[in-house]
């Protein structure tokens, strides 16, 4: 309880008490340190914290970059020369996926820059999703925690029938493949089959045939008395942004 003074209406002073609330505070994420070019001299030395050259060294190439996992989620950032301490952070804050915050102590002058990447109260941890695929012809990679790209036709006339095995959460999905599905009908073949609580959103491509990316979320509860679709249905597709 805080106290503070107050005046009433016969001018003497009341003593009146407020509630503190406790606020959440931010936690620390998970990083992982992928690749990184070797001149930011780019390090992980705590959960949360990531240090590095506070600018580009001129030697070598115009660019530099840096690979993470942020809580899985995978993060390129990249910099260039001429870049200064705040353009440094700058740059790896704007690259921190939703849910996620980036500080660094004030004051500091050394050539060695300290980002601490905390996840933001309240923020909702993606789903974990893990997958493998038997079909030869169709490309489905990794992009993130929840996140997965496909590119490619599945293979027609295969020998064996072909799955793509799927894991959200610790649930187990075989999906089937037919043969001559493309990156937008996998990808929906994937989202139909997601359990309860789940759903996908799907990024069109730009042309037919191109490689469609997949995001795995967890299904917000709606209010009583709303309606919402069938499970299967078609769900959330999320067109790319023009570029």
């Amino acid at each position: 309880m805080q106290a503070s003074l107050s005046r009433n209406p016969f001018g003497e002073m009341d003593l009146e008490t407020t509630p503190v609330v406790a606020r959440a505070r931010p936690s620390a994420a998970k990083l992982e340190l992928v690749s990184g070019d070797p001149r930011m001299e780019a390090r992980v030395v705590a959960r949360g914290t990531l240090t590095l050259l506070a600018y580009v060294p001129d030697e070598g190439p115009f660019d530099a970059y840096v690979a993470l996992k942020v809580d899985g989620n995978f993060v390129t950032v990249a910099f260039h020369k001429g870049l200064d301490r705040e353009g440094i952070f700058q740059a790896i804050r704007a690259a921190l996926p939703p849910g996620f915050e980036a500080a660094t102590p004030e004051g500091s002058e050394s050539e060695v820059l300290i980002v601490n990447v905390m996840r933001l109260a309240g923020s909702e941890v993606a789903p974990h999703v893990m997958f493998a695929s038997t079909d030869p012809g169709q490309r489905v990679r990794r992009a993130g925690r929840n996140k997965l790209s496909i590119d490619g036709v599945a293979t027609r006339g295969f020998a064996h029938p072909a799955w793509i095995h799927l894991s959200v959460d610790g649930r187990q999905i075989e999906i089937p493949l037919s043969g001559g599905e493309g990156p937008l009908e996998t990808a929906g073949l994937i989202r139909r089959a997601l359990p309860g609580g789940y759903t996908a959103i799907i990024e069109l491509p730009l042309y037919h045939g191109e490689e469609v990316k997949l995001t795995v979320v967890r299904r917000r509860s709606r209010a009583k008395g709303s309606t919402c679709r069938p499970a299967g249905g078609p769900g959330p597709v999320r067109t790319p942004r023009p570029t």
